[in-house]
């Protein structure tokens, strides 16, 4: 194994090196109870997760409990642990109540860590190594070569965003042995042989840049030795059907709920439009719109716009807010440049009425587009990994990656790679085997795009729920809710 990293390191000139790191203490946690009053629709899972806890740890300490028999305004007892006692006031005995503004609470925990323990990593990508023979170049045809599109090249950002995290975990103390295997993004076969190898029991996490097939193959084994499987890009939430597995990409619903909290919390009174093109594969997601927006105080209403176009500017109310939501998608990027124009044309004809446009990240790139229309109509859009300048951690890692690999992170793999292995590699050594029941445990210092995550019951599989509202300030984009 070590003599593959030694020639996968040769041919693309990368330093893959071992580290290691360690398993914190756990910590006693404190003996002492505060309580809270059970608000209106909250369930027993809701609340366990908002303090940190199990559904298990909340019923031992209120006698004949359960989840069928909690109403609103019951008051339950709660364990204060390490985790959770940020969120009570001093008198630990009065009642909480959790911000409902707060989308992701965050974890100011901070665990001693003994940095002993050494975790083994596995990653399964596509390196196409036997494509590396392709790279030789002479002189007389660097031009030709150039311009050519090289296999061994498609996912390589992600790896180096790897080997930025390994790098930066070496220097803090941690330890990790990482192993890399090559292996096709539909390859079942050299998944399989990877998978039978010996080192693979001892792993810690495993993280699969492949397709479907050979991913679900991973998935289970993880599943039957118990071990963390990282899913970096997939949307499909068919793969949260294994425990152990954790799906990075927020789904569609989870970015339908950012936005309508981001609304609620800052434009309370706004007048919403959804505007769709009546596409199928839309329809989950426009369904969930209209299910949320109905238990809301917002008037609202929903657009067809291949039916409809004429009829938006009498959507937009006269001297109030007017938050647009856009799910039309062309299909390419020139078509949904055209329509972005017409789009923003259409708002010009009610002056009196403030538009708050939520739109595709893509729009920002569209050669032809007039920015003032975007800065005028408070262009937002939702992402989970941008290559945002004004996060000081995405500058430290882009000055880092330049140091190490002379040329730029792309914009969403390299960064992508660095904060999987930040998080999950200081996750279980500070948590332990805790980790894999509550992995919102602790605090990651250094990472870009913090992950937030959750999952239905302990049937299924984690997935990340943080999302980042931008917007268009001043010509300048920056984050607004994380």
């Amino acid at each position: 194994m070590r003599s593959f990293f030694k020639l996968i390191c040769c041919l693309f000139f990368l330093a893959f090196f071992q580290m290691t790191f360690a398993q914190t203490g756990n910590g006693g946690e404190e003996d002492m109870l505060g309580i809270h009053k059970v608000e209106k629709g909250e369930t027993l899972y809701r609340i366990s997760r908002n303090f940190f806890l199990t559904e298990k740890d909340i019923i031992e300490v209120n006698p004949g409990l359960t989840a069928e028999n909690l109403k609103a305004g019951q008051v339950i007892k709660i364990p204060i642990t390490v985790r959770n006692q940020h969120v009570f006031k001093e008198e630990k005995t009065e009642t909480i109540k959790v911000s409902s503004n707060a989308l992701y609470p965050k974890s100011t925990a901070r665990k001693k860590t003994d940095k002993s323990r050494k975790i083994n990593m596995a990653v399964f990508m596509p390196l196409n190594y036997e494509a590396v023979d392709q790279l030789t170049f002479t002189k007389f045809n660097i031009d030709e070569k150039k311009r050519q599109r090289y296999k061994c090249f498609d996912y390589i950002y992600f790896y180096e965003g790897i080997r930025i995290a390994l790098n930066n975990l070496e220097k803090s103390g941690f330890k990790v042995d990482c192993y890399v295997f090559d292996v096709g993004d539909n390859d079942v076969a050299k998944v399989q042989e990877a998978l039978n190898s010996e080192v693979m029991k001892d792993m810690d996490v495993i993280i699969p840049l492949v397709f479907k097939q050979p991913f679900s193959i991973i998935a289970d084994y993880g599943n039957r030795l118990q071990i963390p499987i990282v899913n970096p890009m997939s949307e499909d939430l068919s793969i949260l059907d294994n425990n152990y597995v954790f799906k990075i990409q927020p789904s569609a619903a989870a970015e339908v709920e950012t936005i309508i909290r981001y609304i609620r919390k800052y434009y309370t009174d706004a007048n919403i439009v959804v505007v769709h093109d009546g596409k199928a594969e839309m329809k989950s997601v426009l369904d969930y719109y209209q299910q949320l927006l109905t238990k809301g105080k917002n008037t609202w209403a929903i657009l067809d716009y291949n039916k409809y176009a004429s009829k938006l500017s009498s959507k937009l109310k006269e001297g109030k807010k007017n938050v647009v939501i856009n799910l039309v998608d062309k299909g390419n990027s020139r078509d949904n440049e055209n329509y972005a124009k017409r789009l923003l044309s259409a708002f010009s004809f009610k002056n009196d009425a403030e538009v708050i446009l939520f739109a595709d990240y893509s729009w920002i790139e569209f050669p032809h587009l007039d920015y003032s229309l975007l800065e005028k109509n408070h262009y937002h859009f939702t992402l989970n990994h941008f290559n945002d300048y004004s996060n000081i951690n995405f500058v430290n890692f882009v000055k880092d990656f330049r140091e190490h690999f002379k040329t730029e992170p792309d914009r969403i793999y390299a960064t992508l790679g660095y904060d999987i292995t930040m998080f999950f590699v200081n996750s279980l050594v500070t948590n332990g085997e805790e980790f894999i029941h509550n992995p919102n445990l602790n605090r990651v210092d250094n990472i870009i795009s913090d992950f937030y995550f959750e999952r239905k019951d302990e049937k299924f599989g984690y997935q990340n729920k943080k999302t980042t509202i931008y917007k268009m300030e001043d010509y300048k984009i920056r984050a607004v809710l994380e």
